[in-house]
Formats: structure tokens, C-alpha cells, sequence
């Protein structure tokens, strides 16, 4: 076996994952400026920050398409595969959407990795793609610095059934499906800090599909997007922007991966954590009236910031169908899902309020 096979992939990278993102802020300016032919048929396009784009296909159907790739975020590539394909097609779920095709995304660096390594990298995705029956179509491959893979992925959703970030309603409450924490302890591996059961954990939810829109037919979900390289707090801020609402998250319903908070406490954060934070400056606020110094510890700060890889989704539901949808989503194998929050009518500065109370499931 070459050498080149036994390599760590983190150690290739300046960053890994979702955390490899261009800042929220900046992306957000650029594409600002942007004009660009729009035809009627785009529903969705890139103005709203949104997972993916609707095309209508004029048959009560939209096409959804997305694009994503990055670098390692783990050392085994066949993890790394899979977690690059769960990441991408998370995209067409988070819109309400089935996907259907992948187009492979491969910059290999030939010249420092073997070319063995693409097999158990590409093996990985097609565990992922395979189960949620998406056929990989094809793909491109350069040769280049650093390793970064992903896909495009093509998908439909019925009209009717379509999720974006402008829906969120006033009186609605959040849900968000998976646990946070995958950034730190994806930091903490890369500088040996983490131990191998916060890893395993987090490769398991990583890869972990974000599947709930068919089991979610009967409730009527106003919005909804993944949580990935820009964190909770500025995927939320998305969505609240978007629609035009204030989203109260209370930090200790939280759902946190096991580690996460040791591994934030030990100082493990990512590149991006100090940019998502800057691109919700003075747009949040942090309401304490109501809490301690005990409930307010600086690390469940963090979390809100800390870049997720393949995270979960954050659904805005009516209140009157929100237990319900707990329910369905916990009894799909979404263990750690929570209701996190609530959506109020705009009043204030503040499209996203944190708040820190000791009721665990409501606010």
C-alpha cells in the first residue's frame, strides 16, 4: 500500500467542511450586485440566500437544483465521501423536495494524495446516494492543491409542498431536527482534542439523512433551511430576514452533540465561528432580563456560531400542528430534535433574539 493512502485529510486542508464558506456577509454583498437574466420560471433563485433553486416545470412541479463541495472535515474517505453527499442532497430535503441525480465534484491533488484514495471516497458517497435511491449521473474531476469534494444535485417537489426561507409566519415555533456541535468537534479532531466517541457521534449525524418531507405531508411547514457552514444563529437570521419576522431561540433547548461542549470550552472553534459571528452583528440580540448568570454560560454563546457539516434542518411550523411534527420527526429517527423557539411579528431592531430560560421544550 503507498504511504500516501495512510495520510490524515485534515491535515491537507486550512479548513475543513462547511466551515470552508465563504463569510455570510461578504457572499451576501457580492451577490447583491449581481444582474442576471431571469426568466419566469425561476421561482427561487440565488437573491434569497435560499438551499436551492425552483425551476417550475409547469406540471405542479418544481425542479430543484443545488451545488456544494469542500474540503476533508474528517480523516477516513470513505466518511468523508459520505458525508460530502448526505451534506449536498440535504439541500433539495430542506426545500421540501425528493432529489433524483448527483453530478460528482472532485479536485484531486494527484501530485500528494494516491489515486487510490478516490475509490473508498467515492464508495462512501455512493453509500449515501444509494440509500436515498439518487442516481449519480456523472461528474467532473480537475487535478488541484487541495481535495475538495461534493455534488450537484437535481430533485422535484409539488408546488404545494415547496419550502423556502420567506415563509416563516408569526406565531409559528421552530424546530430544528438535529444536535449542534459538528465545527467544534470537527476542530478538536483535526488537533487531536476530541475523543473518538464525540467522533463517531458526529459522523453519525453528519451522515445522516435529512429525509422528514415525506413524513411531514400532513403538517403544513411555513419555512425551512439546513443548518450549515454559516451556524444556527446566521442560517436563523436568514430565514427571519427573509420573512420578515423576529425568531426568539431559547440557547438552553438547544440540542448539542456529546462533546461539543467540552470541546467549545477547551477553546475549539473553527475559522468560520469568529465570521458567523460578525455577519449577525447587530441584527440579534441577547435578552437576559428573564435568566442567570448560571443559564447564560459562554459556550452555549458559541454553539449558535459554530459552523455545522451536513446539520440539521430548522422548520417553522404552526404552533397548533408543532407537537405533532416533534413527534413525526423523533419517530424518524431524529432523536435529539427540538422545539427551539418561536416567531413573532416584527417590532424590533432585532431579526433574531436569543433568550435562555429553564422550560426545555417551549418558550
Amino acid at each position: 500500500m503507498d504511504s500516501q493512502d495512510n495520510i490524515r485529510l485534515t491535515q491537507t486542508v486550512k479548513k475543513g467542511g462547511c466551515a470552508a464558506k465563504l463569510p455570510a456577509g461578504e457572499l451576501k454583498e457580492v451577490l447583491a450586485g449581481l444582474k442576471s437574466f431571469r426568466p419566469t420560471e425561476l421561482f427561487v433563485g440565488h437573491e434569497t440566500m435560499d438551499d436551492a433553486c425552483l425551476w417550475d416545470l409547469k406540471d405542479g412541479r418544481y425542479l430543484v437544483q443545488t451545488l456544494d463541495f469542500f474540503t476533508p472535515i474528517v480523516d477516513d474517505p470513505f466518511d468523508f465521501g459520505a458525508i460530502a453527499a448526505a451534506n449536498a442532497i440535504s439541500d433539495v430535503y430542506a426545500m421540501g423536495g425528493k432529489p433524483a441525480t448527483a453530478m460528482t465534484i472532485l479536485a484531486f491533488p494527484g501530485s500528494q494524495l494516491s489515486l487510490n484514495l478516490i475509490r473508498p471516497l467515492m464508495d462512501g458517497a455512493l453509500s449515501i446516494l444509494s440509500k436515498a435511491e439518487v442516481a449519480l449521473a456523472g461528474g467532473h474531476t480537475i487535478d488541484d492543491e487541495t481535495l475538495k469534494l461534493g455534488f450537484s444535485v437535481s430533485g422535484f417537489v409539488e408546488k404545494k409542498r415547496a419550502w423556502t426561507n420567506a415563509g416563516a409566519k408569526s406565531g409559528d415555533v421552530l424546530i430544528l431536527t438535529k444536535a449542534l456541535g459538528t465545527g467544534t468537534i470537527t476542530a478538536a479532531l483535526k488537533k487531536d482534542g476530541a475523543q473518538e466517541s464525540w467522533i463517531r457521534n458526529a459522523i453519525a449525524s453528519m451522515t445522516t439523512l435529512n429525509n422528514v418531507t415525506d413524513a411531514l405531508r400532513e403538517i403544513e411547514v411555513h419555512s425551512a433551511t439546513d443548518i450549515t457552514g454559516f451556524g444556527l444563529a446566521g442560517h436563523a437570521l436568514q430565514m427571519a430576514e427573509a420573512s420578515g419576522c423576529t425568531f426568539t431561540i431559547n440557547l438552553n433547548a438547544l440540542p448539542f452533540l456529546e462533546g461539543a461542549q467540552e470541546c467549545l470550552q477547551a477553546g475549539f472553534l473553527t475559522r468560520a465561528h469568529t465570521t458567523n459571528a460578525n455577519y449577525t452583528l447587530n441584527k440579534i440580540s441577547w435578552n437576559s432580563s428573564n435568566t442567570t448568570k448560571d443559564l447564560w454560560p459562554d459556550w452555549k454563546k458559541k454553539i449558535v456560531f459554530d459552523p455545522q457539516t451536513s446539520g440539521g434542518l430548522l422548520l417553522s411550523v404552526p404552533e397548533t400542528q408543532a407537537e405533532k411534527a416533534l413527534q413525526i420527526i423523533q419517530n424518524s429517527g431524529f432523536h435529539s430534535a427540538t422545539q427551539i423557539g418561536k416567531i413573532n411579528s416584527k417590532t424590533n431592531s432585532s431579526f433574531l433574539e436569543f433568550t435562555a430560560i429553564l422550560h426545555k421544550r417551549a418558550l
